[in-house]
């Protein structure tokens, strides 16, 4: 049993958040329990209980949250009046940044979402996803009309993207083991991709 700590309220529920995210990126909701996530903050469950009732209060509001960071990089990738080249690169480089946050964030949401079917479209349709969709295939259309880009299915570009940034953070063990990287060298080598993927996406899209 953990002791109770001198924390103030909002460092307590940070605490508890992130304590949370990683219990339930390693045993899902199923397998995580309320006091393997009073163990991780370092508190007891009691007070963990004082801020939330049960682990599915809980698990809805990590996962809703990780939602929205996933896809935070998309709004501003769309949102923006920066050429499309620093568009992309400004994309690249927040979107890795945001899985190096929290790597297991992907796996999270995508294995949970396989469970739950309903999940993403409940939590999404709070979001402005066509919207940004629409906005983000809109621009590479134009680029393309212009002649700026060759023309591109904007679903596998996207899709492109996404794989680039994202699947070498959720291998990280394998990409370790293979290569004979350190945690330190792993992530110098993850940093060095905002830039070399962007540049791999700008290059392949050249006309």
């Amino acid at each position: 049993m953990v002791d109770n700590i001198d924390i103030q309220p909002t460092d307590a529920k940070e605490r508890i958040k992130a304590a949370a995210a990683r219990i339930f990126s390693l045993r899902g909701l199923e397998g995580a329990r309320m006091q393997d996530i009073a163990d991780e903050a370092q508190i007891n469950k009691a007070m963990l209980h004082y801020y939330f009732r049960n682990k599915q209060q809980l698990f809805e509001l990590i996962f809703e949250e990780k939602v929205k960071r996933i896809f935070s990089a998309l709004e501003a990738l769309s949102g923006s009046t920066a050429s499309f080249e620093d568009r992309i690169r400004s994309f690249v480089d927040t979107q890795i940044s945001i899985v190096l946050e929290f790597p297991a964030m992907p796996l999270f949401v995508m294995l949970e979402a396989r469970k739950n079917p309903g999940l993403l479209e409940e939590k999404f349709g709070k979001l402005p996803v066509a919207a940004i969709r629409t906005k983000f295939s809109n621009m590479v259309r134009a680029e393309a009309e212009a002649g700026n880009i060759k023309v591109v299915a904007f679903d596998q570009l996207f899709v492109n993207i996404m794989s680039l940034c994202v699947f070498p953070i959720i291998a990280e063990p394998m990409i370790r083991h293979v290569l004979d990287k350190d945690e330190a060298s792993f992530r110098d080598l993850i940093e060095a991709r905002k830039k070399l993927v962007a540049d791999l996406i700008i290059h392949d899209l050249k006309p």
